[in-house]
């Protein structure tokens, strides 16, 4: 948006990520839609508040909150079409109330993920229209607000290909792997929704750090992983220009 690419396009863009799933000297790929989009969510539940004794005197705001997370599972389970990968899931909740008090606020946190546009823009609108009309059939108010996050990353099929085809003579075919869609977001999403480009995974995991796992205290990468890391992406971006000339 800043005007980055104006002056230069690139033809390709390639990069990688550590995987503490794969082995050191291993890489995996995806062609195609390999991760999803997510987008955050934020739900604010409102109602007068009051004295647990008497919830007949108020909108019970918890209870609200309780249904509203309860009816929006509906959204994918029974409004998405199953060839459409998606997640809706609610990590945070926080009523300020007390063991006798009904909050005056209720605020629920999560994210949504899919891999169709089309999609994910409707279930946004669902996302909405469910939460306010459960809140006002049950005597409360509901704002929500959704901000947009990361697009979905879309691996360049051709490119991708001919990167597979290169990874395979650096390090072999037998250490080149294949990868499922994951429904986590990456923002190198970005650049895929306006360039070619391939993003793979690149394997870290040794004998000694089998329980290590993405953005946890205990990941810890094998050095190693940095030659296999440097090597393999100047091998393919020497072969692209190639195989781009060519072209």
């Amino acid at each position: 948006e800043e005007g980055a690419f104006e002056d230069m396009k690139p033809e390709w863009i390639g990069a990688l990520h550590s995987d503490p799933d794969l082995s050191v000297g291993t890489v995996g790929f995806k062609k195609g839609i390999y991760m999803a989009s997510g987008d955050e969510i934020f739900i604010k539940v409102k109602g007068d508040g009051g004295h647990a004794a008497f919830p007949h005197k108020t909108a019970d705001t918890v209870l609200i909150a309780s249904h509203i997370i309860v009816s929006l599972q509906q959204i994918v389970s029974r409004h998405c079409p199953p060839s459409i990968p998606s997640v809706l899931t609610f990590g945070k909740i926080i009523g300020n109330g007390a063991m006798n008090i009904i909050p005056k606020e209720v605020n629920i946190d999560g994210t949504f993920r899919t891999m169709n546009e089309e999609w994910r823009s409707k279930a946004k609108q669902l996302i909405k229209e469910i939460s306010q009309s459960v809140a006002q059939a049950m005597g409360g108010e509901c704002e929500v607000i959704i901000k947009d996050g990361y697009p979905c990353l879309n691996n360049n099929i051709e490119f991708t290909e001919k990167v597979i085809q290169f990874a395979e003579e650096y390090i072999g075919k037998e250490n080149v792997n294949t990868l499922d869609i994951r429904m986590t977001t990456e923002d190198f999403g970005y650049y895929s929704q306006v360039f070619k480009t391939s993003f793979f995974r690149l394997g870290v995991r040794n004998k000694l750090n089998k329980e290590s796992a993405l953005h946890t205290p205990e990941f810890k990468a094998d050095i190693e992983a940095i030659s296999y890391g440097s090597g393999i992406l100047a091998w393919i971006a020497y072969n692209i220009g190639k195989y781009i000339n060519l072209k």
